[in-house]
């Protein structure tokens, strides 16, 4: 299967025991995850072209999870430890996917799948790099997906607004530290802020 379009990620959200609603939960996250990491690479100065492969890669960085318990994946309270660990594996299994996938944007959606929970500090997984050892657009999509977790409505809470967002990015709260996402990918974000609101509203419309 060629990694890149669409169809491709339709076709492996398709192949797994996910119900539907986990499962539209799961599209609307990954292609708004996209939208934003796009935005941010352009910001950097990735250039569009790029920027554009960094966007559509990141629609699938969470493509692991179909391979997780719906019992866990769609618990309506917070995770025990015990499942936390199990989730954590989803970075292995999204780059075992796509590893095995064909087309250009392949080897960029697998490394932004293993990496995008790793943390500059070196708190993160599967490998706790550090620093400059974490990939680019590992970096930059980790951002993007705490945004769009913090903007989701969840059983246990609702969603954050995008200034109440944005400031857990940049000032943290008793969860995120802003440690452990790279600076310059953290201010590439405030200096796009107001595009990625736009972005975000657009793909949860």
């Amino acid at each position: 299967m060629s990694i890149g379009d669409r169809a491709a990620l339709a076709r492996l959200e398709a192949d797994t025991s996910l119900d539907g609603e986990a499962r539209c939960r799961l599209q609307a996250h990954q292609h708004a995850v996209g939208g934003v990491a796009s935005l941010i690479a352009r910001r950097l100065g990735l250039g569009r072209p790029l920027s554009a492969a960094i966007g559509r890669a990141a629609a699938y960085h969470d493509v692991g999870k179909l391979r997780m318990p719906s019992e866990i994946l769609c618990k309506p309270g917070r995770l025990t430890a015990e499942e936390y660990a199990v989730i954590r594996h989803h970075t292995l299994f999204g780059h075992d996917i796509l590893a095995r996938q064909s087309g250009r944007l392949a080897p960029l959606a697998a490394r932004i799948a293993l990496h995008h929970h790793e943390a500059m500090d070196g708190s993160g997984y599967p490998n706790g790099l550090k620093g400059r050892d974490i990939p680019v657009e590992a970096r930059i999509v980790g951002v993007a997906d705490v945004y769009d977790a913090l903007r989701e409505d969840r059983p246990y809470r609702a969603g954050m607004s995008h200034d109440q967002a944005m400031a857990v990015l940049l000032d943290g709260d008793d969860r995120t530290w802003p440690a452990k996402f790279c600076p310059k990918v953290l201010r590439a974000a405030e200096e796009c802020h107001d595009e990625i609101a736009r972005s975000w509203r657009l793909c949860n419309a």
